[in-house]
Order: structure tokens, then C-alpha cells, then sequence
């Protein structure tokens, strides 16, 4: 009778809480930012979402690689995907023969964190030009003024090209195989400007070598509260960030999601997981289920004249 009592008492957590190893995939490399955040996310939700939860490294193909292995993945919610914004939003636009739908291969489960964009000029741009009107007069009575990214094709990429119109100016972009490099040549004096993620720069503006002119956030960003947004300057087509998104393969049950939602949700609140975000440079984000499907339309709406109208095209 007590034995009965007992098992009675005892929480019922589902079957996938209790045995298995769930892996999270990531596109890129151990040590960098995708990684880290995802490992942060798989230590707290170990125990919740399944007894072992792991990172699962597949780089290559530009991050491509972990969500087309998701994609055919079991849908018994131990395989998920940590993708950053632009394989989702941009890609499907930049790569004529993609392997991956991200609408109709994935369940969107929720947003992690997002990272604002920042645009930043070195010592190639005279130290009095200190906000976009003043660059873009500055630009104006040249040709060609760069702008670095770290990746042709990337969100970074056509921010450029989109502030390049708005403001009615020549920019060239030049494009980088990752941020470090790219920062390089920036503070080197080798190209004027840069769009980049806000994290990479911090160690930077924090003494004092490169000159933060704005945000593509909606909302100044509390890393650098001193920077206005491009829409704040006039310039409201560059408004967006960088979201990384956790998703599921498409046909995992619902009841599946909800429960990995709820940890992830309580992962976002624990000090150690914000501290990681602090470090950085990015900031908790949830927007899950049908909203997260929702912004996922829209922005693929957002990019999808803007890539046309570049003529950029790669092939997958």
C-alpha cells in the first residue's frame, strides 16, 4: 500500500524527461558565440528536457550543415537546432537551391537572445564625424567608401546595402571571412566602416579605438546606451537584430514543444545563463510558438526585395 502511495506521489515528468540524450546542433566550430550559448542553454535544461543534453558541433556548409541534419532528424524531441536569425530569414533568399525549408521543415519552438547590429567607423574616417549625418556628408564627396562584414550574403551584408540607398550614398562592401579579421583591417585604417554583431566590438570601444555611430536595434542598446539607432537618425529601414532561434524538426509533437518552451524559459531566467548573454553582448529574447512562426514570415517578407534587388545570389 505505501509502495503504491509512493509511486503515486512521485512526479510525473514525460517519457523523453526521463531517458535519453537530447542534442542540441549547432552550425559552427566549438568556442564561438553559437557554441557557447548553446552549451550554457544544454547545462540548464539537462535533467528537464532529458536526463543528458548536449551540444552537437556540425559546422560547415556556413552553418547550413546542422539544420539540414535536424531537418531529418526523429521528430521525438531529443534533436534541436540553435540557428542564428539569418539561415532562417535571409538564406532562403540568398541560396537558389537550399536544402532546408525553414518554414515547412521546423517547428519553431522560441527565440533565445538577440544581439543588436552596430555600424562603426575606425581611424580611415576623420575623428570629428562622430553621428550617420555627419558620415554620410563625409561619404558623400567620395566613391566607393567601404563598409567590412563578416560574411558576403549576410544580414550584415544587405543592412549595408539598404542604409547605402536610403541615405544616397556609395558604399562598398567588403566582406570578411568572420569579425575578427574584419575589425582588423577596421581599426588598421584599411576600410572605413564596418556593420558587425555588438558583441564583437565591445572589447574594442571599451578603449577607445573605434567610434560606435549607431544601432540597428528598435530600441537603444543597454551595452551602449550612448549610441542611437539608425531609426533614430532618420534612417528607419535599418531596424532589426540579430535573433538566435531554438527549433525543432517539423512533425514533433506538440505537447513535445510546450515542455521544452517551459525550460527553456526557465533556463532564460537563471543568473549564470544572463551572465553568458552579458558576456557577450546579447540579451534574453522570447518569442515562441505561433509568435515566433509569425515574426519568421515577416521577416522573410522584410528580406526578400531587398536580397532580389541586390543581384546577390550564391549557390548552396
Amino acid at each position: 500500500m505505501q509502495a503504491a502511495v509512493a509511486t503515486a506521489l512521485a512526479p510525473a515528468l514525460p517519457a523523453r524527461a526521463q531517458a535519453g540524450t537530447a542534442k542540441i546542433a549547432v552550425g559552427f566550430a566549438a568556442g564561438g558565440t553559437v557554441d557557447a550559448i548553446g552549451r550554457r542553454l544544454a547545462d540548464k535544461l539537462r535533467g528537464g528536457h532529458a536526463e543528458t543534453v548536449i551540444v552537437d558541433n556540425r559546422a560547415g556548409a556556413g552553418g547550413r550543415l546542422a539544420l539540414e541534419l535536424t531537418k531529418r532528424a526523429p521528430a521525438d524531441g531529443l534533436s534541436s537546432v540553435l540557428t542564428p536569425s539569418s539561415m532562417m530569414v535571409v538564406y532562403p533568399h540568398v541560396y537558389r537551391n537550399l536544402s532546408y525549408d525553414p518554414q515547412l521543415d521546423f517547428l519553431p519552438v522560441t527565440t533565445v537572445c538577440a544581439n543588436a547590429l552596430a555600424f562603426v567607423v575606425g581611424p580611415g574616417v576623420p575623428d570629428s564625424v562622430t553621428s550617420l549625418k555627419q558620415f554620410v556628408a563625409w561619404a558623400k564627396g567620395r566613391s566607393g567608401t567601404s563598409y567590412a562584414t563578416p560574411a558576403a550574403g549576410s544580414m550584415l551584408h544587405f543592412f549595408g546595402l539598404v542604409f547605402s540607398e536610403q541615405a544616397g550614398i556609395d558604399l562598398t562592401h567588403v566582406p570578411y571571412r568572420g569579425m575578427a579579421p574584419a575589425i582588423q583591417d577596421l581599426m588598421a585604417g584599411n576600410v572605413a566602416s564596418c556593420l558587425g554583431t555588438l558583441g564583437d566590438y565591445l572589447p574594442h570601444l571599451e578603449r577607445g579605438k573605434l567610434r560606435p555611430l549607431a544601432v540597428t536595434s528598435a530600441q537603444r542598446s543597454r551595452f551602449m546606451p550612448g549610441t542611437p539607432t539608425f531609426a533614430e537618425q532618420g534612417y528607419d529601414r535599418v531596424v532589426g537584430v540579430d535573433w538566435f532561434g531554438l527549433f525543432l524538426p517539423a512533425g514533433t509533437p506538440s505537447a513535445v514543444a510546450d515542455k521544452l518552451r517551459g525550460e527553456v524559459r526557465r533556463a532564460l531566467a537563471d543568473p549564470a545563463v544572463t551572465e553568458t548573454l552579458d558576456k557577450l553582448g546579447f540579451e534574453p529574447l522570447t518569442v515562441e510558438g505561433a509568435a515566433f512562426a509569425a515574426r519568421i514570415q515577416r521577416e522573410l517578407a522584410f528580406w526578400a526585395p531587398i536580397v532580389k534587388a541586390s543581384g546577390f545570389t550564391a549557390d548552396s
